[in-house]
């Protein structure tokens, strides 16, 4: 599957999007990659073998789908799909989509106004969902971090879905798709053996500030 490499590229792609549409996304995307990395060369200390290159760039273009303007619930992920596969990389693709689904294909109505999403991507955002649904440390680790970065920096992880809910809403099974990071951050912080909070730079700073909605 095909990944972007090239660090400069990615950034040119990112820069372009934010000229389409500017907005608080570019800095939450650059705070989001950088997360991811911390983490991903934390799991090489680990044992583990990841390309933090290859992790860097698809955090980075993870949200690339909001070059398109606003759009309600997770279109965005969609129109990212789009957008990363005519350019022929389909593991970034399959990201964009991924990292707005912490329970993987379970419970896919639980993400905010699903209602409001047109049936042809509805269906399409399932059948990437069905083929992709085990998600490797890639995915994971840039689901988790869309979780963990905002515009300002590294935010801990009550606090960003909160900020998250107030914006977007919320429904009767918003919890169960909270879960989804929780089990996702457990699983990661038991590879590495510390909190994962402890590998974010001034992330306690993120409790004293209020809540962006």
């Amino acid at each position: 599957m095909k990944y972007i490499l090239d660090r400069a590229y990615a950034n040119d792609v990112l820069s372009w999007a934010y000229q389409q549409n500017p907005g608080p996304w570019y800095n939450h995307s650059l705070n989001v990659a950088k997360a991811t990395e911390k983490i991903i060369l934390e799991l090489n200390k680990n044992g583990h073998d990841l390309n933090s290159t290859l992790a860097y760039n698809a955090a980075l273009l993870h949200d690339i789908g909001r070059f398109k303007g606003f759009t309600e619930s997770v279109i965005h992920s969609y129109d990212g799909y789009m957008f990363m596969k005519e350019l022929g990389y389909m593991g970034n693709a399959i990201i964009c989509v991924t990292h707005s689904f912490p329970c993987r294909n379970e419970n896919i109505e639980n993400a905010a106004n699903w209602s409001l999403i047109p049936d042809y991507m509805k269906k399409q955002l399932l059948e990437i969902l069905e083929e992709n649904h085990d998600y490797d440390l890639y995915n994971k680790v840039i689901t988790l971090c869309d979780a963990l970065a905002d515009a300002e920096g590294f935010s801990i992880l009550e606090k960003r879905l909160i900020s998250v809910g107030l914006r977007h809403g919320t429904n009767l099974n918003t919890t169960s798709h909270w879960k989804g990071f929780y089990k996702i951050k457990k699983e990661l912080e038991d590879l590495i053996g510390r909190s994962i909070y402890s590998l974010l730079p001034e992330i306690e700073k993120s409790i004293y500030t209020n809540i962006d909605y």
